[in-house]
C-alpha cells in the first residue's frame, strides 16, 4: 500500500474502499478535514480514531490507527456502527494480549 500524497486523493481512495496508510504527520495536518466522533486508547499502538467525514453531501465514516510509530492507516467503513464494531473488537483483541 503506498502512502497518500494529497487531502483529495486521500478522500477519493477512501471512496473507492481502499485502506490509506498515511506517515503521523500527514494525518496531523489533514485530520481537521475529519470529525472524532470516537477515541480509544489502546495502550499499546496509540489512540483508535472513530472519523466522519463529508463528502458529496453525504456522510463518511472510517476508522485511524497506528500501526507503528509515526505511521498511521485510515480504513473506511460502512456507518457509524460499523465503527464501534470495529473499535469494540480491537480494544477486546488488546485485552487479551494483556491476558498473555
Amino acid at each position: 500500500m503506498r502512502s497518500a500524497r494529497t487531502p483529495a486523493e486521500l478522500l477519493r481512495r477512501l471512496d473507492a474502499g481502499e485502506i490509506v496508510p498515511l506517515t503521523a504527520a500527514r494525518w496531523e495536518a489533514w485530520a481537521e478535514a475529519f470529525d472524532v466522533v470516537l477515541e480509544e486508547p489502546t495502550a499499546l499502538a496509540g489512540a483508535i480514531l472513530g472519523v466522519r467525514w463529508q463528502r458529496n453531501g453525504a456522510a463518511h465514516w472510517g476508522l485511524v490507527e497506528e500501526p507503528e510509530t509515526g505511521r498511521r492507516v485510515v480504513r473506511p467503513l460502512a456507518d457509524e456502527a460499523a465503527v464501534r464494531a470495529l473499535v469494540a473488537e480491537r480494544l477486546a483483541a488488546y485485552e487479551r494480549m494483556w491476558d498473555g
